[in-house]
């Protein structure tokens, strides 16, 4: 930017701005039911002026110059569906153009859309003049109150006492979400320090396009946009023609939404607190489905009328809490997608805020535009003469209006199961970031990121529903967890008993921190050996299983264990091939660089027969092949590997974690693994004999019980 030349700034639209904005439109249709008996024309009057605007807002000015290449040719066709739009509305009310009541109508959206521009520019206003929040507070309230003085002389004037002064407390309850929706984004906006130059704008877009993590959020955020216009307006049209009580769903949505917010973010900063950053897509699944069953409560209800004022709370709840926290979450992940576009840009990413912004209006338009398609069918079907009685409602509101919203909240859902990011690479993201920042570099960590950012992957989710699902029929006392000391610049390698099944189970879904296990090739790559080896290890020795089942169950298992591996991002262990358990010794020593703690089974299941395998209690002879990673990982990265070792005791069904052992590159290579070996088998059998002794003692205590 040119010295002298003064600081232009604009507001990222959020999500939660169109949720406020939504009161407004309730507002709206509160007046022109009051005014001239349909409130589907005050609420289609404000979408018209709204879409409008958002088209505006889109196409116009600055904004343009951001929005992505392919938008652009859309524009006329936009702009001819919107002007159709606006006609269709205008021919469908048959209301006399001198009607006084319509022009009185008229002013009062142009005054909600008024009170909206002024807020608007105040929040540039304070943002530039680093106002302090309490002056933004006072002459936000000051402005919003101005349209107060002339919508109370119109109100009052046009309709009886009672109901004038009902519909002014949605006026300042529509105040009120605004104050309190302004004051949660102006942490959004920010200086606009040099302008747009379309050759950089186009590169930047293009690098931005290449990153799948970045346009897998672009279509997340944009589908939960246009669900959130969608599912409201629909929602709330409905029950401005079908209640008497529309003010008190007003009510009961704010409150939602403001519980709702306020708790997600407090369990968000609860994580952060704790050193563990926060995970919003797990949290935004659970908005969707609750999201999406409100929508299907809500299409059920219309088939089954007549309508129950208790379903009605319901599915107004669980929409607005379900969107709510979407718009939270994805709050939350706009932090990680600057992040995304700077590791994109290999540095600083310009534009990026405007482009961010231009794409959310963009979304904007498309969603309201939907809503108003679906007002105006609405009118369609009713007409001027809009029913009064339930059952008469149910045939011009079909339940088919709520379809398109659901299909969005479908896509939003498929979105999030798309996205690529874990709480895990978040913060894998952002220590690289900071780590060039101080002008340090990590190759392995910046591949891995490649992998997850640049390239298409996707998060665990099955795998995490499976864990989710299991840790209540497996739960399990962890003792010693004071001992896992987390260092990110030098991982820990725990070694853990096998038990057959039961070692990987319990601490996949127990241990406390990520881990990336070591699983042997033949479970891991084929699905063919999967089966053969479950087989001769586990399977064969089930004697409980008829013969018969035996091969089948093992076959059933090998896909899914390849699945399941690669979901874990497990690191194969090729056992009998020298050549290729250098390329075992390699990824793991490239995890750890990239901040990866391991997970190994090193008990060896032919340590007393061919055919023995693991042993069921206690702890086997360990394969002394695992301390070889210590000097490579040192000769690598100058650091000593820690070995930490662990017991898990099916009977007690508890987890134990013993002390490090560290390697000391200072000894001989071969007493020093000897020696790793030895402390590591010491402290696994201390840890399985003190276990084995409760368990008995736990026994014996039991059996006098029963006797006595």
């Amino acid at each position: 930017m040119k010295a002298g030349k003064p600081k232009t700034y604009h507001i990222t639209r959020t999500m939660l701005t169109a949720m406020s904005e939504l009161y407004a439109y309730i507002f709206c249709m509160l007046v022109s039911r009051a005014l001239v008996g349909m409130p589907i024309f005050g609420g289609a009057l404000f979408m018209c002026a709204r879409v409008g605007l958002a088209f505006i807002a889109a196409f116009a000015g600055q904004t343009a110059a951001y929005l992505p290449p392919r938008a652009k040719p859309w524009r006329r066709v936009l702009l001819a569906v919107l002007l159709l739009l606006d006609v269709c509305v205008l021919v469908l009310f048959p209301i006399r153009l001198d009607s006084g009541m319509m022009w009185i109508l008229f002013s009062v959206v142009l005054l909600m859309l008024l009170r909206d521009a002024m807020s608007g520019r105040l929040m540039r206003v304070s943002v530039s003049g680093g106002m302090e929040e309490k002056r933004f507070v006072l002459l936000l309230t000051g402005l919003q109150l101005l349209p107060l003085g002339a919508i109370m002389l119109i109100l009052l004037y046009n309709l009886p006492g009672e109901t004038a002064w009902f519909i002014l407390g949605g006026y300042v309850l529509c105040n009120a979400m605004t104050l309190y929706t302004q004051l949660k984004e102006r942490d959004g906006m920010g200086p606009v320090e040099e302008e747009a130059d379309p050759d950089r704008v186009q590169a930047m877009q293009e690098t931005l396009r290449k990153a799948h993590a970045y346009t897998a959020y672009e279509t997340l955020s944009a589908f939960i946009l246009i669900a959130v216009e969608m599912t409201l307006v629909v929602l709330y049209s409905f029950l401005a023609i079908s209640t008497e009580q529309v003010l008190t769903y007003m009510v009961l949505a704010a409150l939602v939404m403001i519980a709702v917010r306020e708790l997600a973010e407090a369990l968000l900063r609860r994580r952060e607190k704790r050193g563990r950053r926060a995970d919003p897509t797990n949290m935004l699944l659970v908005g969707l489905f609750l999201w999406l069953y409100g929508l299907m409560l809500f299409n059920r209800m219309l088939r089954s009328m007549p309508l129950q004022i208790v379903n009605v709370y319901i599915c107004l709840g669980l929409c607005t809490a379900g969107a709510t926290l979407c718009v939270t979450c994805l709050t939350q992940m706009e932090k990680t997608m600057a992040a995304v576009a700077r590791f994109a840009a290999g540095g600083a990413a310009p534009f990026y805020r405007q482009m961010r912004s231009a794409s959310l209006e963009l979304s904007t338009l498309l969603g309201q535009m939907m809503a108003l398609v679906a007002l105006t069918i609405l009118c369609f079907v009713a007409g001027k003469d809009l029913p009064r009685d339930v059952m008469e409602i149910a045939d011009s509101f079909q339940p088919v209006m709520v379809v398109p919203a659901i299909l969005t909240v479908l896509g939003a859902l498929l979105s999030v199961l798309r996205f690529p990011l874990s709480s895990r690479y978040m913060e894998k993201l952002s220590r690289f970031l900071h780590l060039k920042d101080a002008g340090g570099d990590n190759p392995a960590l910046e591949k891995q990121l490649e992998a997850v950012v640049v390239q298409r992957h996707r998060q665990p989710f099955a795998t995490r529903a499976v864990m989710a699902l299991l840790r209540p029929f497996y739960r399990h006392e962890l003792k010693g967890v004071e001992n896992i000391v987390l260092d990110d610049d030098n991982p820990i390698v725990f070694l853990c008993n096998h038990g057959e099944f039961y070692g990987p189970l319990v601490c996949m879904l127990y241990i406390p921190v990520p881990i990336r296990p070591w699983t042997i090739s033949e479970i891991t790559m084929d699905k063919d050996e999967v089966a053969a080896y479950v087989h001769r290890y586990t399977i064969s020795r089930q004697k409980w299983l008829p013969e018969f089942l035996k091969w089948p169950i093992a076959r059933l298992i090998g896909p899914v264990s390849v699945w399941a591996m690669n979901q874990l991002e497990s690191i194969p262990v090729f056992r009998n091939k020298p050549r290729e358990l250098m390329t075992t010794f390699r990824r793991s020593v490239e995890a750890m660089q990239a901040g990866d703690n391991l997970l190994i089974f090193p008990e060896n299941p032919n340590a007393v027969a061919p055919e023995h395998g693991y042993e069921r209690a206690g702890v086997g002879e360990l394969f002394s092949g695992f301390a070889m990673l210590a000097p490579i990982y040192y000769n690598k990265t100058g650091k000593r590997c820690r070995f930490l070792p662990m017991f898990a005791h099916k009977g007690l069904r508890t987890l134990s974690f013993g002390h490090f052992v560290e390697y000391d590159p200072d000894n001989q290579p071969g007493e020093e693994r000897d020696r790793i070996v030895r402390e590591v088998t010491e402290q696994m059998q201390a840890l399985s004999d003190r276990e084995e002794a409760l368990y008995r003692q736990r026994h014996a205590r039991a059996g006098r019980d029963v006797e006595m």
